[in-house]
């Protein structure tokens, strides 16, 4: 941690905006950890606060938007290949999808903070049709967020930086254990749903992005016995 500490006093904010970038592209870069020391450095008086929280943001955006786009242009080869570093590349894929079947875009707001699920849902959000703007929203609200939890955490702990990265890596496994929460809590409402409706329950599915749009659209529940007169 000081080490970032350090490093950011020489560099700057370029660095800041860098390490950013690099980790939601999907370099292991601390970033986290470089927006606890731009927090510590602010309250020091060696780093403006607004202006680094405005680039962590603006480099965040760019990176998922970057994603985003890619998910539009080559949809599932890009999925593909983001849950091929997964030990378990199909349970991965699975879930990613059950959570954006879910939640939608919106689960871009809290996504940054659940290690991996950050990665796909950008990518999700491009294959499922998500206009443009309506990503850009709900990104930019999340990396808000984000940028500030983290900083804000390095500027009120600035004179113990290893205190507050242990409270990141605290809140990173309880946030990790409540998104498995809630989507053990979804598939237990589908499978009640599938037995009120005899074994046949609708399947929601992500359509790549067409012409017309696309987005999240459910399977129409065959409804049997019902006989028509000629």
């Amino acid at each position: 941690m000081n080490d970032i500490f350090h490093f950011l006093v020489r560099q700057g904010y370029p660095i800041l905006f860098a390490a950013i970038f690099a980790r939601q592209i999907g370099l292991p870069v601390p970033a986290p950890g470089f927006l606890l020391a731009a927090g510590a450095l602010a309250a020091a008086g060696k780093l403006r606060l607004f202006p680094a929280l405005g680039l962590a943001v603006m480099a965040c955006v760019l990176a998922d938007w970057l994603w985003y786009e890619a998910g539009r242009a080559w949809g599932e080869k890009v999925l593909h290949f983001i849950h091929s570093f997964s030990p378990d590349p199909q349970a991965a894929d699975r879930r990613s999808r059950r959570m954006f079947a879910h939640h939608g875009p919106a689960l871009l707001v809290l996504d940054k903070f659940v290690p991996g699920l950050d990665a796909v849902v950008p990518p999700l959000a491009g294959t499922s049709g998500t206009s443009r703007f309506r990503f850009l929203a709900f990104e930019t609200v999340g990396a808000s967020l984000w940028s500030a939890a983290y900083a804000g955490l390095g500027y009120v702990f600035s004179h113990d930086l290893e205190r507050a990265a242990a409270y990141v890596g605290k809140a990173g496994k309880l946030l990790t254990g409540a998104v498995l929460a809630a989507l053990a809590i979804y598939a237990v409402r589908k499978l009640v749903q599938c037995r009120r409706w005899g074994g046949k329950c609708p399947v929601a599915r992500i359509a790549p992005a067409g012409p017309t749009g696309g987005g999240l659209s459910r399977q129409p529940k065959l409804l049997e016995g019902v006989a028509h007169d000629h």
